[in-house]
């Protein structure tokens, strides 16, 4: 089976948890979303250091701020903390190294080798010690189990050292509404950019919304095109009827 999403989450949920898992091997819509998701991500990051709100703002008002948006950081030097490197982490920490960017993932194996796009890497019990280091933090994670609430219970207060901005491209489930406005009242965090929710589509009673600083986008970072989905199909269907091992291949047992 081919899925056209990044994950398989949806598909996982709907099956019977009395019957055993399915036999027949399923693959992700993979490849194309890392590309798409980097975009998205890096505009948000750059729209933030370089004002550019604020520049619409002043444009309407007729203002020349010079002094107001001359003064940033440039993205090198400044450090991203990525929650899961598969695909799409991967692409978005190899797009920060071209930036100048310090890079450290949250992984969930050790690797064989130190990856090249990494300048460090902690395990999941590493997590607390990876936010207190970043000026940027973005989750790509997948919605299981053992994501779920990994962000919550106020683990975002170690994040306080340095305030970042965090941003969520993967999944809604690994924090709350509340855990987001918590970390943002206490300033644990500065900004939250956010592209995905537990409950979608955000209910219009959501606090969020009218947040000085939150960004809301509507799931829109990265999007399946059918032709890239049918390219993968074809390819695929290729390797299985000559006995070759499938690109993207994802697990019914671990959710992704």
């Amino acid at each position: 089976m081919q899925s056209t999403w990044a994950g398989i989450d949806s598909l996982v949920k709907s099956l019977d948890p009395s019957k055993p898992l399915p036999s027949y091997k399923i693959t992700k819509f993979g490849g194309a979303f890392g590309p798409m998701m980097s975009e998205f991500v890096f505009a948000q990051i750059i729209a933030l250091e370089r004002g550019f709100a604020g520049m619409m703002n002043s444009q309407k008002q007729k203002s020349w701020d010079h002094a107001t948006f001359g003064v940033y950081r440039p993205l090198a030097g400044l450090t991203l903390g990525i929650l899961g490197v598969g695909d799409i982490g991967k692409h978005i920490a190899k797009i920060a190294k071209l930036f100048g960017m310090q890079v450290w993932g949250l992984i969930r194996t050790k690797p064989d080798a130190h990856p090249d796009y990494l300048d460090e890497y902690r395990l999941t019990d590493g997590l607390p010690e990876l936010l207190s280091q970043c000026d940027y933090v973005c989750n790509v994670l997948p919605d299981t189990s053992s994501t779920t609430g990994v962000l919550s219970a106020g683990m975002l207060k170690h994040c306080k050292s340095k305030s970042p901005v965090f941003i969520n491209v993967g999944r809604g489930n690994i924090l709350s509404e509340a855990d987001i406005v918590e970390a943002l009242d206490m300033k644990w965090i500065r900004h939250a950019i956010l592209d995905v929710f537990p409950s979608e589509p955000l209910s219009e009673e959501s606090p969020l919304w009218g947040h000085p600083h939150v960004t809301i986008t509507p799931h829109v970072s990265a999007m399946s095109m059918m032709e890239s989905v049918s390219d993968l199909f074809v390819e695929n269907y290729k390797r299985f009827t000559s006995g070759q091992p499938l690109h993207y291949v994802s697990s019914f047992e671990a959710g992704y």
